[in-house]
């Protein structure tokens, strides 16, 4: 099989590797000669450099390639895929061939790009999870469309990804640009799960005065359960990691985070959509509060620093609140992505979806078995569903900040207490004349229930 890769960064450079491992004849090129010069070395040393041919422009690329001919793009999301696009067919690629968007693209580009190319050549998406360790030895590949040309890179994608129990992590999750909205997702829940962790971090290092070390050991001993994932495991690697001084190497690292976008797209794409995902948005916004000093508005949120108190917690009763706010930031974006399926008529299919995050995603974790499981597992954890809301409210009496925390249980309350809409519902039409609905499904005005002889003013 014979396939093209354009852009040879870090992300590239390891797939390429990969993709010669399993049998593939690459073609390979970057804009920068060096980027080419290292992935030639780097086969070389690792005895596969027969299988590789670094081209110096994109028409040799063409010409070296057999038709129907397949090319990957793994290029910063951006003016830089259609730039390269349009190259390619001023290369001379047609109809028949298949080019495929691996980047960090938003999907809405991918919309318009498959209308815009559709005479030229065959556009396809697909979201790559995994970092450059995935990459290299078998990433999570979420990719969409039903274009022919996936018929014959199908297969081979099938042996470059990660598998779980011996079925791949490729999958093509649903139609159009489904691909990258997917990959959209796991970054959103991604964020979540991060911010998850530095929480429980920080309320049993501040809220308890334990060690970094001591609480890697508390995340060891969870990743040695059902709790088990690759988020959690680093996090207690990088809590055991000390300087030659015995500094915590934690401790030398700045509080600001930064990110790439992908999370901030799947709060807006929420919000677009009128689907809550709370702990998804929260992870984005505690980023950005970390950075609230750079900002523009960082007079108006300058305040006195406060202290904190500490408090006891039962260790079990926290795991049981993390393990519950865990899924239910999986079972967030799962809705996310059935919701814009519904509305995008996308077709996506979540055990697809879930297969391809079982192993070389970055969200990768033991438990992905019981989300699959739906709503009806989550109803069954009551003695978790409690851990949460206890855990959260002690959370919150130490002073510290628990975005996510407070959110996930907010998101969890609101869906299964008593709602307090039916005010809001009233102010609106108080000030504004927008409307009620009844119990009775009757739309009308309060006046219409009432009299009111007078309004407040």
């Amino acid at each position: 099989m014979q396939v093209a890769l354009v852009g040879l960064g870090v992300m590239g450079k390891n797939l390429a590797l990969n993709l010669i491992e399993q049998g593939m004849t690459l073609v390979a090129y970057d804009k920068n000669p060096d980027a080419g010069e290292e992935l030639l070395s780097c086969a070389k040393l690792q005895g596969m450099a027969d299988r590789l041919h670094i081209v110096s422009d994109l028409a040799d690329m063409v010409k070296r390639l057999t038709p129907p001919r397949s090319i990957l793009l793994l290029v910063p999301a951006g003016e830089l895929v259609d730039k390269v696009c349009n190259e390619l067919v001023e290369a001379g690629v047609d109809c028949d061939d298949i080019i495929v968007d691996c980047g960090n693209s938003n999907y809405k580009d991918g919309i318009t790009r498959k209308l815009k190319y559709q005479n030229k050549f065959e556009f396809a998406t697909m979201g790559i999870s995994g970092g450059a360790e995935g990459a290299r030895h078998g990433p999570a590949m979420m990719a969409s469309g039903s274009e022919g040309g996936w018929e014959r890179v199908e297969p081979w994608f099938e042996k470059v990804a990660a598998s779980y129990k011996g079925e791949s992590c490729f999958a093509r999750v649903g139609q159009s640009a489904s691909g990258h909205f997917v990959k959209m997702v796991h970054n959103g829940i991604e964020y979540a799960l991060m911010q998850l962790i530095a929480e429980m971090y920080q309320l049993l290092r501040l809220g308890t005065n334990r060690t970094p070390h001591e609480v890697a050991d508390i995340f060891n001993q969870w990743s040695q359960g059902s709790l088990n994932s690759y988020l959690l495991s680093i996090s207690s690697h990088i809590l055991s990691l000390e300087t030659d001084a015995d500094e915590a190497l934690v401790d030398l690292i700045d509080n600001k985070v930064g990110a790439k976008g992908t999370g901030l797209w799947t709060a807006q794409n929420a919000l677009e959509l009128g689907i809550a995902v709370p702990s998804l948005v929260a992870a984005v916004q505690a980023r950005h509060l970390t950075n609230t000093g750079d900002t523009h508005a960082a007079k108006e949120m300058t305040y006195a620093a406060k202290s904190t108190t500490q408090i006891e917690l039962d260790l079990e009763e926290l795991k049981d609140a993390f393990l519950f706010a865990s899924l239910l930031a999986y079972r967030q974006g799962l809705a996310l992505i059935k919701g814009a399926s519904r509305a995008h008529q996308w077709k996506v299919d979540l055990s697809k979806t879930l297969q391809t995050w079982r192993a070389g995603c970055i969200i990768r974790a033991d438990y992905l078995d019981n989300i699959a499981d739906g709503v009806e597992f989550i109803d069954t954890l009551e003695k978790e569903s409690l851990a949460l809301r206890k855990i959260t409210g002690q959370a919150m009496m130490t002073g510290l900040a628990f975005p996510v925390l407070s959110s996930t249980q907010t998101y969890f309350a609101t869906l299964t207490t008593p709602s307090n809409g039916h005010l809001v519902q009233a102010q609106r039409d108080y000030f504004g004349e927008h409307g009620i609905k009844t119990h009775s499904g009757e739309v009308c005005h309060l006046t219409d229930l009432v009299e009111i002889d007078a309004k407040v003013r």
